[in-house]
């Protein structure tokens, strides 16, 4: 059974792995790997500046597949910012449909101008459709 009725703040991972914009895309990797995630944020500089993302996607596509050695190449050269935000109180039925609008998989919740948790798509599945009762 689909639950529409879950909003962003229901769904979201709140442990948000983060990276400097300055870390190189090995660093990114690395802290990739022991996260168990397949994307960091990007913190902002200061309250004001919008967070910035990085994801495995981007590692592969913008330096891997083009022959680049990504110790060489910092998060900044290859993130994405600013990143698309999602509100806490938005319906999952939206985030739905800006994922597949986009072509992304992950979104900053942000709560004002604080990264309050993030959706992947997995989150977005596996919560959205219970199991049905045996």
């Amino acid at each position: 059974m689909v639950n529409y009725s879950l909003r962003a703040k229901d769904i979201m991972q709140v442990e948000v792995a983060t990276i400097l914009d300055d870390a190189s895309l090995v660093d990114a990797a690395h802290l990739m790997r022991l996260e168990g995630v397949r994307s960091l944020v990007v913190e902002p500089h200061d309250e004001h500046d919008p967070p910035g993302i990085i994801t495995f996607s981007d590692i592969v596509t913008q330096a891997l597949a083009e022959g680049r050695d990504p110790a060489k190449i910092s998060v900044s050269e290859v993130m994405t910012k600013p990143v698309i935000t999602v509100p806490p109180e938005m319906g999952v039925k939206h985030i739905a449909k800006l994922f597949q609008i986009t072509g992304i998989s992950h979104l900053p919740v942000m709560d004002g101008y604080k990264v309050a948790g993030i959706i992947s798509m997995t989150d977005l599945v596996t919560e959205m459709i219970a199991e049905p009762d045996s």
